[in-house]
């Protein structure tokens, strides 16, 4: 080979270098973009699972202040002398009679006349026996005032507006629940804190305890 071919050759090998060498880094300093498309939906917010621990902390709260309402107003009707410390003594040695499920004769009970100036007449009631079911309603002058209440261990006081004159009052044993008689624990007294009536009474279904309470003017 001649030196003019010898050059030739050289040049062509250094040429052919230098553009694969440019080839290479054109292919290193590109970057390659990669374009994902995704698509975004909003969180669904828990249901079911979902605890409150607010509410939760509520509602344990209210039970509680409930309860010790319920105690303060049963300890403020003793203090004012509408429940006594014997009824009360009578009322737990009468609850376990309730358990012989005898029967009692519907017999209806007249209670008396009484006279006040108050302008209602307040009924306490409550079970004294076994909560069972006993249902009772209230009528005034023929007229209903309560309709069907279920007697529980809770004191539920009725407070009923008298009429000038004659208010004839008539509690009736509707129903006696799963336990015979129905077993009904009633005050009625007035707004001036005057008792007519304070009695643990067994009722058969359907008899009913009357009063006649004459309001003065």
């Amino acid at each position: 080979m001649s030196f003019r071919q010898k050059i030739f050759s050289i040049v062509g090998f250094l040429f052919i270098s230098i553009v694969s060498l440019n080839a290479q880094e054109d292919k290193i300093g590109k970057k390659k973009t990669v374009k994902i498309n995704a698509k975004t939906s909003p969180i669904k917010p828990l249901n079911s699972l979902q605890i409150n621990a607010t509410n939760g902390f509520k509602n344990a709260y209210k039970n509680t202040q409930s309860k010790y309402k319920k105690i303060a107003e049963e300890k403020a009707l003793i203090n004012k002398g509408v429940i006594t410390p014997e009824m009360l003594k009578n009322q737990r040695l009468k609850k376990n009679l309730e358990r012989h499920n005898f029967r009692i004769p519907m017999v209806d009970r007249d209670l008396g006349v009484f006279r006040t100036k108050s302008p209602n007449i307040n009924i306490l009631s409550s079970d004294f026996g076994f909560i069972d079911g006993d249902v009772i309603s209230i009528h005034k002058n023929g007229v209903l005032i309560v309709d069907n209440y279920i007697l529980t261990a809770k004191i539920k006081i009725f407070k009923i507006p008298l009429t000038e004159g004659f208010n004839k009052i008539e509690i009736t044993a509707m129903d006696e629940g799963e336990f015979r008689p129905n077993t009904g624990h009633f005050v009625i007294y007035d707004d001036l804190k005057q008792t007519f009536i304070s009695d643990l009474w067994y009722l058969a279904k359907g008899a009913k305890v009357y009063a006649m309470i004459i309001k003065e003017k």
